[in-house]
């Protein structure tokens, strides 16, 4: 196994304070990193020497041979304590502490588990409810306890046909738990999507956090750690990931890989597939809202995916306009993989439904995945000589986009495209719910 990096920050807060030295040799679980203030535990996810400490991680060289156990966390009665003993944080994305999330309880509340598996191409929540619901119920009713929720609803899209079965089973003499069929579109598995989905029927504004509708949403993978911490006293060690792209040569390869070593190299995930073909860029996440990394970047605990996508199509020297989306590609994302199209880029327009944080350049939308008619935006664009687009927008705004732009002989690209047709999926245009994804 290559060196891990455990990166001292991987969640909402500040990083961990190393609590080992260069040249230690540390156990597989053993504590070495805690948080001042907001954060979470960091734990080595092999056993193995100590390399480097950094101002940024936490550097391993893993032993030959690898114990299949661990240093379990400290004995606790407190079910909360033992999920802030584990470092557990949101596993989704946000990496938000979880003790802290669910540390304020909603007496009488709602407990929504996103099991969406909102972006295309990831599979790996999806998976891990197919080896693992019963551990995955126990660890609702465990979070349901914490935080005082009258009841539970799980949020899957219903395209899973086979996982929603295997949910309705293990359901079944529950009855404070429940299924919320999502439809089959992006962005369906969005934390005010899931809440305006649910029977809580609430739209949240943007700048609402779920406790406005007295409501905790916890990401499936999330629910089955904190099952772990309480049962296993297992800390946050491993990841479940998604591994995509044209993986054995030209095909198309979807992959899931659970309980990879936090802090394993996107390369060494890779070289499992030695015969991968020449790809565009590498895409840490998902197709919408995931980043460019390279190979040397590490799994961390809110890691989803990893995608090889197609190289990049080169049309150097056509203008294009971008059209952003509150569910996508940041402007800043866009003008990247823009500038590897060799294009040039001669305005930039926001969905009409995105409220944009000038200070981080980020944006929310007004209400997720139902969107309004783009053709000002896209006349706007074309007025500002764009002759094609290159939109990151969810599934009902590319509908729209679609409705002007070949009337106006405007190609499309999406940014999704490339990871889209690297594993086989239908591209993004105009798209019926039943189809996408």
């Amino acid at each position: 196994m290559q060196k891990i990096t455990l990166l001292l920050k991987q969640n909402v807060g500040g990083p961990a304070v190393p609590q080992i030295e260069v040249g230690e040799h540390v156990d597989r679980g053993q504590l070495i990193g805690k948080p001042e203030g907001l954060g979470a535990y960091l734990h080595a996810s092999v056993s193995g020497n100590v390399t480097a400490i950094t101002e940024t991680a936490i550097e391993i060289a893993p032993d030959a041979e690898q114990p299949k156990d661990f240093v379990p966390i400290p004995e606790t009665d407190d079910n909360l304590e033992a999920i802030k003993l584990a470092g557990i944080v949101g596993a989704g994305g946000a990496g938000f502490p979880t003790h802290v999330k669910l540390g304020t309880p909603i007496k009488g509340g709602h407990l929504l588990i996103n099991a969406a598996e909102c972006e295309p191409v990831l599979n790996h929540n999806i998976s891990r409810i197919q080896t693992d619901v019963e551990k995955i119920i126990r660890g609702i009713e465990y979070v349901k306890e914490i935080v005082q929720a009258k009841d539970v609803q799980i949020a899957v899209k219903r395209k899973h046909v086979n996982t929603v079965a295997l949910l309705e089973e293990a359901i079944r003499g529950h009855d404070d738990i429940s299924l919320e069929l999502l439809k089959n579109r992006y962005p369906e598995g969005e934390e005010r999507a899931i809440i305006r989905e649910s029977n809580l029927k609430t739209l949240l504004k943007t700048t609402d956090l779920p406790s406005a509708a007295n409501a905790v949403v916890s990401n499936v993978e999330t629910i089955y750690r904190i099952a772990q911490a309480i049962e296993d006293r297992q800390p946050v060690i491993t990841k479940d990931i998604t591994v995509a792209g044209r993986l054995q040569g030209d095909n198309e390869i979807t992959a899931v890989h659970k309980d990879v070593p936090v802090g394993i190299s996107v390369g060494a995930m890779l070289d499992l597939y030695p015969e991968m073909a020449d790809y565009g860029e590498l895409i840490m996440g998902g197709p919408f809202t995931g980043r460019r990394t390279d190979r040397d970047a590490p799994v961390t605990k809110t890691t989803g995916g990893i995608i090889a996508t197609i190289p990049f199509p080169q049309m150097k020297g056509e203008k294009v306009g971008l059209l952003a989306c509150a569910c996508g590609a940041t402007p800043v994302r866009m003008q990247e993989m823009a500038d590897s199209m060799g294009v040039d880029v001669v305005g930039m327009q926001w969905c009409k439904n995105a409220v944009v944080n000038e200070k981080t350049g980020t944006a929310k939308c007004i209400n997720p995945g139902i969107c309004p008619g783009q053709a000002e935006k896209v006349l706007n664009l074309k007025k500002m000589g764009a002759h094609t687009l290159l939109i990151g927008n969810c599934t009902d705004c590319t509908n729209t986009v679609m409705g002007i732009a070949p009337k106006l002989n405007m190609p499309v690209y999406h940014t999704t495209d490339f990871a889209r047709r690297a594993t086989g999926n239908r591209i993004m245009r105009h798209m019926l719910p039943e189809n996408d994804q």
